[in-house]
């Protein structure tokens, strides 16, 4: 009986021994560290948006009215600017990977037209609701709680140094005439020395005429800026006389 309590103890020391030549040494673990994941680590998105400004195209799936002129630029990685389409702006921002929040805009109080100011508010919600972000190319992708992109801009020139203060860029352009309308609102800008016009249908909030080359002409009762868009003849007047500007589409006054 001693005998066979002796093999047992000896067995129970020897697999307890095995046990402890088995168990992780934390020297070990230490000198040891577990590899990285596979892949390189993310890195902050935001800071290829540096110094980069973009134009806004679409705002919660519809097209913007370009007489707007909505930007946002990132100055450096720590806050945006830029005009809402009617006043100037800016904001701090914070990020991780492809998150991103932005804190509460301070613009100016300018009034505009309706349609500008509706977009505007519109677009300043929008960035307040902002999660995460993606860059597809030159397009800007800003996403809320949704799976589509609530806002996308398009890239406007390359990288410029942060002066702290909204800058003037291309998407800015010297503005003729404005004239708004029972159902348009159409603008004619000159921009890289090319007088040109857009023509936005607040009823299907799309601008159906961007950037169109426009004959100007001039006469005793004021300028006429002229062009012709698929079947649609469209004329701005603006007359001599302190009168208000008219938008004349197929011979017929938008008012």
């Amino acid at each position: 009986m001693k005998k066979i309590v002796s093999l047992m103890l000896g067995a129970s020391i020897g697999m307890a021994g095995f046990g402890l030549l088995m168990a992780p040494n934390p020297a070990v673990a230490q000198s040891n560290p577990t590899p990285p994941e596979v892949g390189e680590p993310m890195t902050n998105l935001i800071d290829q948006l540096a110094n980069t400004e973009w134009l806004l195209e679409d705002l919660t799936g519809t097209p913007t009215t370009t007489d707007a002129q909505t930007t946002l630029r990132f100055d450096g990685t720590s806050g945006v600017s830029g005009r809402g389409g009617c006043n100037r702006y800016r904001a701090q921002i914070t990020s991780q990977g492809d998150r991103l929040s932005v804190g509460p805009a301070i613009s100016t109080r300018m009034m505009c037209a309706p349609v500008m100011m509706d977009q505007e508010t519109r677009y300043f919600q929008a960035l307040q609701a902002v999660q995460r972000f993606s860059l597809e190319g030159d397009e800007l992708l800003i996403y809320g709680e949704g799976e589509e992109a609530s806002m996308r801009f398009s890239r406007l020139g390359g990288e410029q140094p942060s002066t702290g203060q909204p800058s003037s860029t291309q998407a800015e352009a010297q503005t003729l005439v404005f004239v708004e309308g029972r159902r348009n609102v159409a603008r004619v800008f000159v921009r890289n020395g090319q007088t040109l016009m857009n023509v936005y249908d607040k009823q299907t909030r799309t601008t159906w005429v961007r950037g169109v080359a426009v004959d100007t002409r001039q006469n005793p009762e004021g300028t006429y800026y002229t062009n012709r868009f698929g079947e649609a003849d469209i004329v701005i007047i603006v007359p001599t006389a302190e009168e208000l500007p008219r938008l004349v589409i197929n011979g017929e006054v938008d008012r």
